[in-house]
This record gives C-alpha cells, structure tokens and sequence, in this order.
C-alpha cells in the first residue's frame, strides 16, 4: 500500500514538472546558455516519452533541436523520430515543441487563454493540430511550410487571403469574456511596471538540474574580464533605469491616455468587438504550397498566445503595422523598419472588401457568428451590386477604426518590448523595436489626426 501511495506521489509529481525557461539566464555567454539549452531540451525529452508514448517513449529514438528562428515571446524546438524508427498509425515523426517565454508564463490568463484557444482552433482546423500540453509549453503538429515575408504582405493576391482568414477568425464565438479588455489590461500591466507603480518584471530564478552550476558560471563571467571573447558579438542588457527612461521619452502613459479618451467619443457601432488574434503578422501565417506553381496563397495562421476579444480595427491595424516591420535582419538590431510600407487608403479598402465579403459567406455558413459584443459588422454593410458582390461600406468609418487599431498595436507592443529588455533571452534588441514602434505611433498619429477629427 505504502509503494503504492510512493508510486502515485512520484507520478504526480513528474506529470507537473516544468519545462524549465530559457529566459532564466541573459543571452550574454554562449557556454551559459548552451548549457541552459541542454538542460530544456532534456526535459523537453521527458515530456515527448510522456505526452506521445510509442516510440517516443525513449530518448535514444527521438532528436530534438533548438530552431534558430523563433517567434519573439517562445521559443521552439523541433522534435523528430531517427529514420530508422518505425512508427504506428497515427503517431507523428514530427512535432514542434513550443516553450513559453517568461513574458507568457508571468500572466497566468494568458497560459490558461492559450491552450484553450489552441486546443479550440485545431479542432476546427484553423490551426496546427495539438498533441499535448504541459507546464511551460506544449507540442503541437510539424506543418511542412516556411512563414510568409513581408515582401510579399503587400502583393494583392496575399493580403485578400490574409483578409479572408482573419474574417474567419473573427468569426467564431470563443468561451471567452466578450469584452475588449485583454488588450488594454495587458498594456496597463506593463505599465504599472515600468511606471514603478507595481513591482518591476524580474527573470526567472533558474529552476535546473543544474541550478547551482549555472549561478556560479553566470557569476564568474560577471566577475571576470577574461572571458569577454565568449560573450556574444558584446551584447549588452538593458538595465531597468534605461527601460524606465525609455518609457517616459516615448510619452508611452501620456499617449495611453489619449487613446483611451479618443475610444471613450467614438459610438459603440462604430468599433465592433471580435474574438481577434491580435498578432497577425508574417511569421504566424504559414506558406503551405508553392504560389509559383499554384497561382495562389494558402496560409495557415498560428500562435494564438495573444488571442482574445477585442476591437476589430485592432486586428486589421496590427496587420497593416506589420508591413513596416520586417525581422529577417541577421544583424542588430534584428528587424528593419520602413514606415512607408504602410498600405495606402487604396490598399486598405482592398482588403476591407475582401474581409467583408468573406465575413459575410461565413456568416451565411457558420453558427458560430454570434460574438458581436458592440456592434454589428453588417449595419456598416449596405447591399448594391458591386461586380458579382453585393457590397457597399463607408470606407471612413472603416479607416477611423483601423487607424486607432493601427495606434493601439504600436502602443501595446512597445510596452510589451520595454518590458522583454527585462526578461527575454531571444536575441533581439527589444529596446530599438520600442523605440521605432513609437516613432511609427507618432508619424501616423500626425498624418491621420486630422480625418479622424473631421469623423468624429
């Protein structure tokens, strides 16, 4: 009875071990955090035997790798069967395993949002497929693709498709609070934080097998000069005074404010709530197919970790944003930034056109359509012959809603980036993409605030 109660006791405790955090340890020395990559991916190792089984169930068949190019907030590993391992029906050779950064796994709303979306969206197979979740990530289907660049957000045949999956997304009536509120708390919460008003964003202390190992690695490098050829290209962390700096030169509370009070005059009708992704931008859509051979795009969307209810023009304006920001760059700062990339009015009513056509032959189709909080996408849809569609919108209101979309998606990711100076390890350098976030906020700010006053 007692080695029952033992045996029981050890598998509870291993079924909620934790996948350890990259961001524990600064990305400053390479032999601190191969090491610390090793650890996770031992762990990652036990969690493929557990959640897969079959002949996952032994390390000695699988191979797991550290993919060099990951999202902003994860990180990624892809997880494969050795070629001559064989497999039985329904079990995968391939599976990407997904570990939260510190920036998800400090809001518990966001984990416990996450997995339920995931969970949701690959059953109606409007994401990757889930193969299982465990503390600090998950592992979901391999999809053979590569993301789409942004280059080719631009091209029409491109952005119409993106139009019509993020109408299907917001399409769907999510277990979710209907209020447009996960957005704007998120950039409250970060903040209070860089604001002084709540305690600041600190890593993780590093929960390893190795814990002591590497404290007192990650001490002697910053006790000694000798071993600054090890140090990456001189990479240097963003101190939390600098992060507070930042916050206050980029007038992030002032600007806040404002944008708050400009929502406060607007008519509810006027800003539709929807079950949004709110990170829709080229890395989380993926290429499936060859468009020179097929003449088409076919995407699929991905990482859902930000997803939730809020203002449409959100979603639309966070995609527009993301064609002035591209993050192939393999030099510092990592990203480049062209604010003229925006898409004009022209650009912008082509894509409305096709959102609204598609979001109407869902809306047809689905029973799933009922998740219009404030607001109803077809009062600003009046039916004429347009071509095949029948189609008439006032253009303005839509710009008015994606212009303060547009304003809001600046403002949440360069709080959000202030707040991963303190936190990520991904190599990247979230100080310079607050400040050209911000500087993109001000541009279009002063280009658009006379239209927006004539509409309002």
């Amino acid at each position: 009875m007692g080695g029952e109660a033992m045996l029981t006791e050890n598998q509870t405790s291993l079924d909620v071990e934790e996948v350890p955090c990259p961001d524990a340890v600064p990305h400053t020395c390479h032999r601190i955090t191969e090491r610390l990559c090793g650890c996770v991916i031992q762990h990652l190792h036990r969690q493929c035997a557990k959640i897969l089984a079959g002949s996952w169930s032994s390390a000695e068949n699988v191979v797991i790798e550290k993919l060099r190019h990951c999202g902003l907030s994860n990180y990624l590993f892809l997880g494969s069967l050795k070629d001559d391992v064989p497999v039985v029906p329904d079990e995968p050779r391939r599976v990407l395993l997904r570990v939260y950064g510190e920036v998800l796994r400090s809001n518990t709303d966001s984990i416990v949002m996450d997995a339920i979306s995931f969970a949701l969206l690959a059953e109606k197979r409007i994401g990757p497929g889930l193969h299982g979740i465990f503390r600090g990530g998950r592992i979901e289907e391999y999809v053979q693709s590569r993301p789409l660049t942004c280059t080719e957000l631009p091209l029409p045949s491109v952005f119409t498709t993106v139009a019509r999956h993020l109408a299907r997304i917001h399409s769907l009536n999510m277990p979710f609070c209907k209020q447009p509120t996960f957005i704007f708390k998120m950039i409250e919460r970060h903040l209070s934080q860089l604001t002084g008003v709540n305690s600041p964003p600190r890593r993780p202390t590093p929960d390893l097998d190795t814990a002591s190992t590497l404290a007192a690695q990650a001490q002697q490098d910053a006790d000694t000069t000798d071993g600054a050829d090890d140090c990456l290209d001189g990479w240097t962390e963003v101190s939390f005074t600098e992060a507070q700096e930042m916050t206050s030169s980029l007038l992030l509370v002032e600007e806040f404010g404002w944008i708050k009070s400009q929502i406060k005059r607007i008519p509810e009708n006027l800003l539709p709530v929807v079950f949004c992704h709110n990170d829709f931008q080229e890395n989380n859509l993926l290429l499936l197919n060859n468009p020179e051979e097929d003449g088409t795009y076919d995407l699929l969307p991905i990482d859902f970790e930000y997803a939730g209810y809020n203002y449409r023009g959100f979603d639309v304006g966070n995609h527009f944003n993301e064609w002035c920001f591209d993050y192939t760059n393999p030099d510092p700062p990592y990203f480049f930034y062209q604010y003229e990339a925006y898409p004009s009015e022209e650009d912008q009513k082509e894509f409305w056109k096709a959102y609204l056509r598609a979001w109407k032959m869902d809306r047809r189709k689905s029973a799933d359509a009922s998740n219009l909080a404030n607001g109803d996408i077809l009062s600003l849809i009046t039916p004429i012959e347009d071509g095949d569609e029948e189609l008439s919108v006032n253009f303005d209101h839509l710009w008015l809603e994606t212009w303060l979309g547009s304003l809001t998606s600046h403002m949440v990711w360069a709080a959000w980036s202030l707040i991963q100076t303190q936190l990520s390890s991904i190599r990247f350098r979230f100080d310079e993409y607050a400040a050209a976030r911000m500087d993109a906020y001000f541009k279009l700010k002063s280009s658009g605030l006379a239209k927006f006053s004539s509409l309002i």
